[in-house]
């Protein structure tokens, strides 16, 4: 009975091992077979390499069970004979070799472990410790692993004797452990094969570094449905790496030696191309074939390599086939490849090559996404007929097409116009403009450059490459609320190294050592005297944080921010975990330094400025805010010396509050979303633009109080100006309202814009015309309602946004400050006769200015600050893209104004605050316009400053701005329908034209 028992479970482990499991599950998951492939066989390294991450894992999974049921039935039928369950793993593995054409490793070492945990782990680390010496003996490659799986078997028996002391078992591990070995010298070996005998296709996700960047960004392309024609890659190899080195050490001792080097490598590529990989190829595509190059840095990101290697086609025999991939491959070594790489710092790595079937193209081209010589919105497409060979070759001129999309009905004109004179009709112009549209928006809005070609059917792409030159990217999200408008170049030579240093040591703190290399001074720049974010730099910086590619879209288009993938982020958790404890400390170092720096810092400024009015006679108590004299009282070098140095201690004093005004709000933003707490629940009193708006509102309810008799209801502002001229007491408010918030101006960050306290007329003129209205509107603290949750969430936001206000408070009145020490410095200059008007120190660097009072030279800035002020004059009336790609701004004509500005007549903003009111258009370019009555402000921005400028609209349009804006905080707190982000607003729109603003929507509509 014992033996018949072990003859029928030897057989059924034969039988077992023969069942074809790891090649079922490679045909299920990936409809491949893998006798078909590689080296034929059909083994999990196999199943992984041909088959994908989900048939290696399924084949893992099937001989695990298959090497650990002989084991359990031998140990079950005989439980005193343990040398059975080795024993019947024998049969497995013939089965498996024989039948399933596999190698049984797998099912050995597993089967191992269940019998004798002590013996599979001791193999196991001898393996490994054999492979690591061989390493250092050998290096790195397939010898090495290949001789320690080899000893790995062929030493089991002898941890089979150390831990079990059984003869019978060290013979039964013996034999197992000769067949292992045999099957291993007589197989062919997946793992180690050369990548060049590997086969990857267009519908798999491919590895850059393998397959380049041509063939990963068309693969992309296919997956996503674009039709793009199949393809395989022959990666680069591994095998005659010792070759390739040597060659490219030769290559350095001289022209001679490195050609030898480059016929080294060539041979190298020719011997480790097989008949068996030809052979697949031509039965992937039995029609004729085209063979591309797809090296690493090719078509990339920051180099295009256009033109620098070999495309052959069509290509018809096998003896074709492998003569092109050959010559594909020594393209790589010509010398103007090697020097290209060279110039654009590119290493010298390996080639992969591109096999596709051959279109027969009727028409054939290259398209751009954008203008190619300043990202203008202009569709460039080039054609002639054949391939598209014959347009990126130069050869010959093709014809040229220029499509405008910047909206619907210039994009439709030209192509009813270029029907008429093109090798094409407008359907296919048409496809091909959808197309480029489309790449780009799924590259995230990165301008493609575009190979195509079109059968009589359908367009296919063949290519798709970043326009290098359009590079980097600029954005004025984010950039437009931080520092909107014109900015004149004094602002701009204290902003940038201000905001590009905090934002540096932000990024410091998250990324560590990865921030080596970056160059954070690159964070921002100007173009056309607005500002601009650098896209690309924080793109990288997204990606080095593991945040979503989506980060790119909502940098160039606004997009939301999706959700990290945990497994990105995880490399910047103790970066972020160190951003998020100095942003949970903010409260108390801000309070810190409040009290040591900051508060003594403005003393001293409100001193010297009480010191130089009381020379005038026109003393003020030292916790006002004091202007600077109008007039310089020691025109000379000393006192110029003086105040220079006021201007550099509040540039050192500014350093740190810009610390916490940029982190203040993130940490704000951050613990809302995480909270869930709305902005109607914030009580926002305390900000500048609120508080000082209330403030000024109450004046005038007493104003009006003072001038209407009880019989009247309507007032005329001449009434008003007198009564307030004839009240002592109102004029002392008003003056003590000007001097607690008249450090506020239009642009909080822009020290060339005057201070509220520099133009009193204006916002005595603004008390009179809302002392007017009958329903001053005082808003009254609202009641919300909430439950124990919802202000235990809402006290965890509200404390910050305290810090916040008073953080931007001290931010803003260190600004004005520095703004009148400039004032003094001009009026020294003008007394000099350095100026000829008020307002030229703003056209000039800071680093001008010290040169010009530490040199005490006698210079003229005369030319250099009539051409600034020209340029700036221009640079206000013309359109400002969102995005700039490249430095130079798009030569964009100004168009005109035209009724309708879409299909609909509706523009598309973010919506700010609810409500939906009809009404006539009042273009606003400063807070000091007259808005007149029931008027929609249309503004290019909302900054503080603008507060009671918005308080008199019915409605508020802005080119930029979000939610969390200061004119949309104004707008809802004061219930005035308001919609952010509607672009060039100023310019579509014009005055008197009537709209209808939907704050729920956020749209704009065009009623006329």
């Amino acid at each position: 009975m014992s033996l018949l028992t072990i003859a029928l479970l030897l057989a059924a482990s034969f039988s077992l091992g023969a069942l074809p499991l790891t090649g079922w599950a490679v045909r299920v998951f990936s409809s491949r077979d893998l006798r078909a492939l590689g080296t034929g066989n059909v083994g999990v390294s196999a199943a992984f390499i041909h088959g994908g991450k989900l048939a290696g894992i399924a084949a893992v999974l099937a001989e695990i069970a298959r090497g650990i049921v002989p084991v359990l039935a031998g140990r079950f039928c005989f439980p005193d004979a343990p040398v059975i369950a080795i024993v019947l793993l024998i049969p497995l593995v013939a089965g498996r070799y024989a039948i399933a054409r596999g190698g049984g490793v797998t099912n050995a070492v597993w089967g191992l472990l269940v019998f004798s945990p002590p013996v599979a782990v001791s193999s196991g680390i001898w393996g490994i410790l054999v492979w690591g010496l061989a390493q250092r003996w050998w290096g790195e490659g397939d010898r090495a692993r290949l001789f320690a799986s080899r000893c790995g078997c062929l030493c089991t028996p002898i941890w089979v004797w150390a831990w079990r002391q059984s003869l019978p078992e060290f013979l039964a591990a013996a034999g197992l452990a000769v067949l292992l070995a045999a099957i291993n010298f007589s197989q062919g070996d997946d793992m180690g094969l050369s990548k060049s005998e590997q086969l990857f296709s267009l519908d798999d996700s491919l590895d850059v570094a393998i397959c380049g960047d041509k063939a990963a960004k068309l693969s992309q392309l296919k997956r996503a449905g674009f039709n793009v024609p199949a393809g395989f890659i022959l990666p680069s190899q591994e095998e005659g790496r010792g070759k390739k080195e040597e060659g490219r050490r030769k290559k350095e001792e001289g022209r001679r030696k490195k050609e030898e080097g480059r016929r080294n490598e060539e041979i190298a590529d020719r011997l480790l191309i097989s008949n068996s990989v030809i052979q697949n190829l031509k039965s992937q595509i039995p029609n004729r074939m085209i063979v591309r190059s797809s090296a690493a840095g090719e078509d990339g990101d920051i180099s295009s390599a256009a033109g620098q290697y070999q495309t052959i086609g069509p290509v018809f025999t096998e003896a074709e086939l492998l003569d092109a991939i050959n010559r594909c491959r020594q393209s790589y070594w010509t010398a103007e490849a090697v020097d290209y790489r060279h110039q654009r710092q590119l290493t010298d790595t390996q080639m992969a090559v591109l096999i596709q079937p051959y279109i027969d193209s009727k028409i054939a081209g290259v398209m751009f996404s954008r203008n190619p010589l300043d990202g203008g919105s202009q569709i460039i497409i080039e054609a002639l007929p054949g391939g598209a060979e014959s347009v990126v070759g130069g050869q010959v001129t093709p014809v040229h097409l220029e499509i405008d999309f910047s909206t619907p009905e210039i994009l439709e004109k030209p192509l009813s116009a270029l029907e008429k004179n093109s090798i094409f009709d407008k359907k296919v112009i048409a496809e091909l403009v959808k197309q480029a549209q489309a790449i780009e928006a799924f590259f995230h809005g990165i301008p493609q450059d575009i190979e195509w070609s079109w059968d009589g059917e359908k367009v296919w792409i063949l290519q798709s490459r970043p326009i290098t030159n359009l590079q980097p990217f600029w954005t004025r999200t984010i950039a437009a609320e931080v520092i909107p408008g014109a900015i004149r170049p004094l602002t701009w030579s204290i902003n940038r190294p201000l905001t590009c240093g905090v934002w540096g040591e932000i990024f410091k703190v998250v990324l560590g050592d990865r921030a080596i290399g970056l160059n954070f001074n690159e964070t921002a720049t100007l173009l056309g005297s607005h500002a601009y974010f650098n896209a690309t730099l924080l793109g990288e910086i997204f990606r080095m944080m593991g945040l979503p590619e989506q980060g790119l879209e909502f940098l160039l288009r606004g997009q939301k921010m999706g959700k990290p993938p945990l497994g990105k982020i995880l490399p910047s958790l103790p970066g972020l975990w160190r951003l998020g404890q100095r942003e949970r400390a903010l409260n108390a170092e801000f309070k810190g330094d409040r009290t040591s720096i900051f508060l003594p810092a403005l003393q001293s400024l409100e001193k010297e400025g009480g010191r130089g009015k009381k020379e005038e006679g026109r003393g003020k108590k030292e916790e006002e805010i004091l202007m600077p004299n109008a007039q310089c009282p020691m025109p000379n070098y000393q006192y110029l010396s003086e105040l220079l140095e006021r201007a550099e201690q509040i540039q050192e004093w500014l350093k740190p509050i810009t610390y916490y005004n940029i982190l203040g709000p993130i940490g704000l933003a951050i613990r809302k979303a995480i909270f869930r707490v709305p902005d109607e629940w914030m009580d926002n009193d305390s900000a500048p633009e609120i508080a000082s708006v209330r403030a000024l509102q109450q004046l005038a309810h007493k104003l009006r109080q003072a001038a209407v008799s009880q019989s009247e209801e309507t007032i005329s502002v001449a009434h008003l100006a007198q009564t307030f001229a004839e009240t002592p007491a109102l004029q002392a408010e008003f003056e003590k309202w000007l001097e607690i918030y008249g450090y506020l101006s239009e642009v909080g960050t822009d020290i060339a814009v005057p201070t509220w306290r520099e133009q009193p007329e204006v916002y005595q003129k603004l008390l009179i015309s809302m002392a007017q209205k009958a329903d001053v509107n005082l808003v009254k603290k609202r009641k919300l309602g909430l439950n124990f949750s919802q202000k235990w969430r809402l006290d965890k936001c509200q404390e910050r946004a305290l810090v916040k206000n008073e953080i931007s408070e001290i931010y803003a009145r260190l600004l004005a400050h520095l703004r009148w020490t400039f004032l003094e410095i001009e009026a020294c200059g003008l007394a000099m006769q350095v100026f000829q008007e008020s307002g030229d120190i703003f056209y000039l660097e800071f680093e001008e200015i010290q040169q010009w009072i530490r040199s005490g030279a006698s210079v003229s800035f005369k030319d250099t600050i009539r051409e600034r002020r020209d340029r700036l004059t221009g640079d206000r009336d013309r359109p400002i893209p969102p995005v700039v790609y490249g430095n130079l701004l798009p030569n964009s004509q100004k168009r005109a104004i035209e009724l309708a500005t879409s299909a609909t007549n509706i523009m598309q903003g973010i919506p700010a605050s609810i409500g939906r009111v009809e009404g006539f258009v009042k273009i606003c370019r400063t807070a000091s316009t007259d808005l007149g009555e029931n008027a929609i402000a249309v503004v290019p921005y909302t900054d503080a400053g603008w507060a009671p400028l918005l308080l008199g609209a019915t409605a508020i349009i802005a080119e930029v701005g979000g939610q969390l804006s200061h004119g949309a905080i104004i707008a809802r707190e004061y219930k005035i329908p308001a919609v952010m982000n509607i672009p060039e607003a100023t310019t579509r729109l014009r005055d008197g034209q009537k709209v209808r603003v939907d704050g729920y929507l956020g749209t704009v509509e065009l009623l006329e």
